[in-house]
C-alpha cells in the first residue's frame, strides 16, 4: 500500500432519489500507484464522477473503503476531510469552476487563503504557477476575459498551488476544442512527469485517455476492464520554475494535523468584495438597517437632550439640595415658660403658669444644629456645600438707617423660603451689586422698595456702603448693628436679606444669649449634594444625626421613571424598525446562499471547511449591519440636530429663551448604535450562514 496513491476496496455508493435507490458505485476495487497517470473512462452514468468525488473527500461511501496517500477517508471526520482537500488532492473541473469576481491570480491563491497562508506568500506562489502554465501576462484578468483554454490552465494552477499528492481531473477537456484540449492534456502529462504528481483523470474522450499510462473502464458502477499498467514514469531531473516557490513540507500528504483557518483580514476582505459585487441588493439591505438605527439615534438623542435640559434646570433650581431643620417638641404654640429676654417683661407669670400662649417665646430644639454638626456634614464626600440658616422673629421691630433717613424693614426669612421649596420661585433680579451667596456670613441685600424708602434712586450708590440696623425690644431697649450693603434686588415690600453671622448677632442680642449657636443651634441648613444621585445618601445621613430632612427626592424619582418610560417607548419604535431590517438582512443572505450555492461547492472542493463558509457568511451579514449602524448613526445625529433646530425656532417664537441643546448623542449611544446594528446583522446572518455551511459539496457543485 505504500506505493499506492489511491486504493479502493469494495467501494460502494448509493443515492436515494424519491422512494428509490440509485447504485452509482457497486464494489469498486482499484489501485493507482504514486506518480501514475490513470484515466477512468466510461459512458455517462457509469460512476466516474462519483469515484472522483469519493477520492477527493467531497462525498462519503455507502460501503467499502477508499485510501488516498495512506489515509482512509470513509471513516474520516469532517476536519480530516477538509485537511485532505486542502493538502492531498487538487481538483480540475470540466466547467473550470473559477470565481468570476476574482482575478486569475486571486483564483489560484484562493486555496492557500483557507489554509491561513499570508497574502504576500500565497500571491507569490500563485504568480509562479501561472507563469509556469504560460499565463504570466494574464495574472490580473478575470475569468470572463480569458479563453476556455486559459481558464482551464488557471484551474490547473489552482489545483497545484498547495503541492498536492494527487490531481483529480473531471473531464478537463470536455468544454474545450480539440487543439486546446490536446494542449491541456500535454500540460497535465508534463506536470505528471516533471513533478511526479499522481493524476486521476475522468474522461470519455479516447484521445485524452490515450495520453495516460493506463485506462480503467467503468460500467454500471463496476470496473469493467483495466488496461495493463505501464511502468511508472521515470522521474525527470528538471522541474517547473514554480516548484521553487512551494513551501517545505507541503504537498504529498503535507504532514498531519488540521491546517490553520482563514485569517480575519481575509474574512473581512472577502466580505467587502462580496458586498461590492451585489452593491444594489446589499445597499438596499443596509438602508433597512440604518432606517432602524436612525430612528433609535434620533429619538434617543432627543430624549437624552431633553433629559439633560431638564436636569440642568433641576440643578439650577437646587433640586440637589437637602433642607435640614432641627426637631422641636410639640407645644401647639404654647410655651410653659418664657426664656426670652423680650418676652419675660410682658408675659404675666400667672398666664405662663397656666400654659398661656406666648408669641415671644422660643422653644428649644430637641437636637440643635450646632456648628460642630455643620462641620460633620461638610466632611461627607457626597456633600458639596452646607449653608446655615438663621431666622429672626417675624415680629421683630427693625429699621434701616442710611445717612439721615431711616425706614422700617422686615427681615426675609431663609427658612420661610425653603418651606415652600423656594427654588421653584426662581431668584430675584439684581438691580445693583450682587445677591448673598448661600451661607455667606456678612452683608445685607435691600429690596428696591426699601431703597426708595431711604430716598435712593441711584442703587449703585448704596453698594459697598454701611447702613445701620436698629432693633427695638418690646420694652423699649434698642440695639444698633452696622452692616455692609452688597446689592439691591427687586421686591415689592421693604425687606432685607442678612448674612448668617449678622442675623446671628441680632438674635444673640435679642435673646441675651452669647452662646446661642452652641446651645440652640442654627434654624436650618441647606445641604447641597455633589449630584442628584447623591441626595438619598445625604438625606439618610442627616436623619441618622437626628435632624429632619426634606428634598425633592420623590419628584426626582418620578422624573427618572418618566424618562425611563420615554426612552423605552422611543427605543421600542427603533427596535421594531430594526426587527424589520433584520428580516431584510436574513432574506438577503438566504438569497445569497441560493445564488452562491455552486460557489460554496467550489470553495469546499478547494479546501474551505464548514467553519470557513459559516464565518464568511456571518461576517458578510455583520458587515451589512455595521455599515447600517454607521450610516444610521450619522444620519440619525443629523436628524436629531434638525429636530433640535426646529424646536428652538418654535420655542424662541413663543418667547422661551435660554434652552440648551435638545439633541445630544452621548458616546454610549454612538457606540451602542453601531454595535446594535452589527449585532442585528450577525443575528440575521446566523441561519443563512449555517445553511450555507451545511450544503453538500457534491450537490452544490451540480447546482445550476
Amino acid at each position: 500500500m505504500m506505493d499506492l496513491a489511491v486504493l479502493t476496496r469494495g467501494l460502494t455508493r448509493h443515492y436515494r432519489i424519491g422512494e428509490g435507490t440509485v447504485e452509482a458505485l457497486a464494489g469498486v476495487d482499484l489501485g493507482v500507484r504514486r506518480g501514475e497517470f490513470v484515466a477512468v473512462a466510461g459512458v455517462s452514468g457509469s460512476g466516474k464522477s462519483t469515484l472522483l468525488h469519493l477520492v477527493g473527500g467531497l462525498d462519503r461511501p455507502t460501503d467499502g473503503q477508499v485510501w488516498v496517500d495512506g489515509v482512509e477517508l470513509g471513516s474520516a471526520g469532517e476536519s480530516e476531510l477538509t485537511h485532505h482537500r486542502r493538502q492531498r488532492v487538487g481538483f480540475v473541473f470540466q466547467t473550470f469552476n473559477l470565481l468570476s469576481r476574482l482575478t486569475a491570480l486571486e483564483n489560484v491563491a484562493l486555496p492557500l487563503m483557507f489554509a491561513g497562508v499570508p497574502r504576500r506568500e500565497r500571491e507569490a506562489r500563485a504568480r509562479a504557477l501561472l507563469e509556469g502554465v504560460g499565463l504570466g501576462r494574464r495574472l490580473h484578468h478575470y475569468p470572463t476575459q480569458l479563453s476556455g483554454g486559459e481558464q482551464q490552465r488557471v484551474a490547473i494552477a489552482r489545483a497545484l498551488v498547495h503541492n498536492p499528492a494527487v490531481i483529480l481531473a473531471d473531464e478537463p477537456t470536455g468544454n474545450l476544442d480539440t487543439q486546446t484540449g490536446a494542449e491541456i492534456m500535454a500540460l497535465l502529462r508534463r506536470l505528471n512527469r516533471e513533478r511526479g504528481v499522481t493524476v486521476l483523470l475522468v474522461t470519455h474522450d479516447p484521445a485524452a485517455a490515450a495520453v495516460t499510462d493506463r485506462v480503467i473502464r467503468l460500467r454500471d458502477g463496476r470496473v469493467e476492464r483495466v488496461a495493463q499498467p505501464s511502468p511508472p514514469p521515470a522521474a525527470c531531473g528538471g522541474t517547473l520554475p514554480l516548484s521553487q516557490s512551494l513551501g517545505e513540507g507541503e504537498g504529498k500528504g503535507g504532514g498531519g494535523g488540521t491546517p490553520p483557518s482563514m485569517r480575519l483580514a481575509d474574512l473581512l476582505r472577502s466580505a467587502f468584495a462580496n458586498f461590492s459585487r451585489r452593491i444594489v441588493r446589499s445597499g438596499l439591505t443596509v438602508i433597512g438597517v440604518f432606517v432602524g438605527i436612525i430612528t433609535i439615534v434620533a429619538m434617543l438623542s432627543v430624549a437624552v437632550g431633553v433629559e439633560m435640559e431638564v436636569q440642568r434646570n433641576i440643578e439650577a433650581m437646587g433640586m440637589e439640595s437637602v433642607f435640614v431643620t432641627p426637631p422641636h417638641a410639640e407645644t401647639d404654640g404654647f410655651a410653659p415658660y418664657a426664656e426670652t429676654r423680650s418676652g419675660a417683661s410682658i408675659v404675666s407669670p400667672q398666664r405662663m403658669e397656666a400654659g398661656g400662649f406666648d408669641s415671644y417665646a422660643d422653644s428649644r430644639p430637641e437636637v440643635p444644629i450646632t456648628p460642630a454638626a455643620v462641620e460633620t456634614l461638610r466632611r461627607m464626600p457626597e456633600v458639596a456645600s452646607v449653608a446655615p440658616l438663621v431666622d429672626l422673629p417675624s415680629y421683630l421691630d427693625l429699621s434701616v438707617k442710611w445717612g439721615e433717613r431711616a425706614a422700617p424693614a422686615r427681615v426675609q426669612s431663609s427658612t420661610e423660603q425653603t418651606e415652600q421649596l423656594g427654588p421653584f420661585e426662581g431668584a430675584s433680579q439684581v438691580l445693583a451689586g450682587r445677591q448673598l451667596d448661600p451661607g455667606e456670613a456678612r452683608g445685607v441685600v435691600l429690596s428696591v422698595r426699601l431703597a426708595r424708602d431711604l430716598g435712593v434712586s441711584d442703587y449703585t450708590a448704596l453698594v459697598g456702603q454701611v447702613v445701620t440696623l436698629t432693633v427695638r425690644l418690646p420694652r423699649g431697649e434698642t440695639g444698633e448693628f452696622p452692616v455692609t450693603v452688597l446689592g439691591v434686588e427687586e421686591g415689592r415690600r421693604s425687606t432685607i436679606e442678612l448674612g448668617v453671622e449678622d442675623a446671628a448677632d441680632i438674635k444673640r442680642w435679642w435673646y441675651g444669649q452669647p452662646d446661642l449657636l452652641e446651645t440652640r443651634g442654627y434654624d436650618g441648613l441647606v445641604v447641597k449634594a455633589t449630584s442628584i444621585a447623591a441626595v438619598p445618601a445625604v438625606e439618610d445621613r442627616v436623619k441618622a444625626m437626628g435632624f429632619q430632612a426634606r428634598s425633592l427626592r420623590t419628584f426626582l424619582d418620578l422624573a427618572n421613571r418618566i424618562f425611563a418610560v420615554l426612552n423605552t417607548l422611543l427605543g421600542s419604535v427603533g427596535g421594531l424598525a430594526l426587527f424589520v431590517a433584520a428580516l431584510g438582512v436574513t432574506n438577503t443572505m438566504v438569497m445569497a446562499v441560493y445564488e452562491r450555492t455552486r460557489e460554496i461547492g467550489i470553495l469546499k472542493a478547494i479546501g474551505a471547511s464548514r467553519g470557513d463558509v459559516l464565518r464568511l457568511f456571518i461576517v458578510e451579514a455583520a458587515l451589512i449591519g455595521f455599515l447600517g449602524g454607521v450610516l444610521g448613526l450619522i444620519l440619525g445625529t443629523l436628524l436629531g440636530r434638525g429636530v433640535d433646530w426646529a424646536a428652538h425656532w418654535y420655542l424662541v417664537s413663543e418667547g422661551v429663551q435660554g434652552i440648551g441643546s435638545l439633541s445630544v448623542v452621548r458616546w454610549w449611544l454612538a457606540l451602542g448604535a453601531v454595535s446594535f446594528g452589527t449585532l442585528v446583522g450577525l443575528a440575521a446572518g446566523v441561519y443563512p450562514a449555517s445553511r450555507a455551511a451545511r450544503l453538500d459539496p457534491v450537490a452544490a457543485l451540480r447546482y445550476e
